[in-house]
């Protein structure tokens, strides 16, 4: 498997490990901010989850207040909830989207003291209508897939009380670790909380910086068909949410806040350059309609990720088997969130779309690096397994 095509994008280059070296050195300051798109004065931070805790406790809800906040969308969203005093009430999806459902928020908006609105893959919730819906409850819009996302030529995050960006590697920002928090209300009470967590020392720091470079080597060719892919697999049956499992709370590494800062002044061409990936595959894919996922009027998705929704689970398994045998790996995202949620953050049911997609969805490499030839080479090989198992 040395030819395989990672299924995301670590981007941590070894002068981004030279140079991540050569800054320990240099002690964090407690009153750094980040300029991130038309969004100034980002207050970042040690991990999104973390920016998320301290979104929450900025709005001082009472004590297990209900959150609302989509189901399909991943766990840490879940657990800094928690982690913050809150509790999550869980929300179904716009199939459309992959995002909340303005219509199931609805429904359920009563029992709820804030929301997290989850740009999920890149598309955009409908925030005009989130916004109605939330009758002046806090909005906190998760960017964390969504860096440089529109509607109506407005960016997302710009939308709500509260924005969370995120830098992990495979994001587009890909730093390590890191994000950052914008508001224009709460801006002080945030930065508060973030300033007083601990800041990494220079050991950890260290270390921080040997083990993404390690981890980014073992997510590019040629090492991940080698060693990556079967260290991921292993490490992922192996890991699971703990009951007492917390958000580590902490400000963001030297590291991560050079490499964030050098890399967001390109953040647009790499967009260009993965929506161009989309639109081929829009082209290349003989797939039915409503397999792929659409660009809404008026937005503007940063295509972050790629989603193909099949008809069924079995559809979806067989056909991730089969561009494995061809050397293309994917990701059943949110396979197992549904069993993750009921298990540890209290999900009882009711919202079946999101369910079923947790499901149905199958991810494809779109990533900005990855070359015409293999987009190419992606798509004829998806139309041949269509071609078997959509009989």
């Amino acid at each position: 498997m040395i030819n395989l095509i990672p299924r995301d994008h670590w981007e941590y280059k070894i002068k981004d490990f030279f140079k991540s070296i050569g800054g320990i050195a240099h002690s964090a300051k407690n009153n750094k901010l980040l300029t991130i798109d038309a969004f100034n004065q980002c207050i970042p931070v040690g991990t999104g989850r973390a920016g998320l805790v301290a979104a929450i406790r900025s709005l001082n809800l009472p004590n297990k207040a209900k959150i609302a906040v989509p189901l399909y969308c991943c766990h840490v969203v879940f657990q800094a909830i928690l982690t913050a005093g809150g509790k999550p009430c869980f929300i179904d999806i716009d199939p459309e989207t992959f995002c909340l459902s303005p219509a199931d928020l609805s429904n359920k908006i009563s029992d709820c003291a804030a929301v997290i609105a989850v740009h999920m893959f890149g598309n955009t919730c409908d925030m005009l209508n989130i916004k109605a819906t939330a009758q002046g409850r806090p909005i906190i819009e998760d960017c964390a897939q969504a860096l440089g996302s529109k509607i109506n030529g407005q960016p997302v995050g710009s939308f709500g009380d509260i924005s969370f960006f995120s830098f992990r590697s495979g994001k587009y920002v890909s730093a390590g670790e890191g994000g950052a928090v914008y508001s224009r209300n709460y801006s002080t009470k945030i930065g508060d909380l973030i300033f007083k967590m601990p800041q990494p020392s220079r050991l950890n720091e260290l270390g921080h910086i040997f083990k993404i470079h390690i981890k980014s080597v073992l997510r590019s060719k040629p090492f991940y068909g080698i060693f990556g892919y079967k260290l991921w697999s292993l490490a992922s049956k192996r890991t699971s949410p703990s009951e007492n499992e917390t958000c580590s709370l902490m400000q963001i590494h030297n590291s991560d806040f050079n490499i964030a800062g050098n890399r967001l002044p390109g953040l647009h061409s790499l967009i260009e350059r993965q929506r161009a990936n989309a639109n081929l595959y829009k082209t290349l894919l003989k797939l039915p309609p409503d397999m792929v996922c659409h660009e809404k009027p008026n937005t503007y998705y940063n295509r972050y990720h790629y989603p193909i929704t099949f008809q069924f689970q079995k559809q979806r398994d067989d056909m991730a088997t089969f561009l494995l045998s061809k050397n293309i790996d994917t990701m059943k995202y949110l396979d197992d969130i549904v069993n993750i949620a009921k298990k540890h953050f209290g999900y009882s049911g009711n919202c079946p779309i999101a369910e079923e997609y947790s499901k149905k969805v199958l991810v494809i490499p779109s990533y900005y690096s990855l070359k015409e030839k293999y987009i190419r080479y992606i798509a004829t090989n998806l139309n041949d397994g269509w071609n078997q198992i959509g009989k």
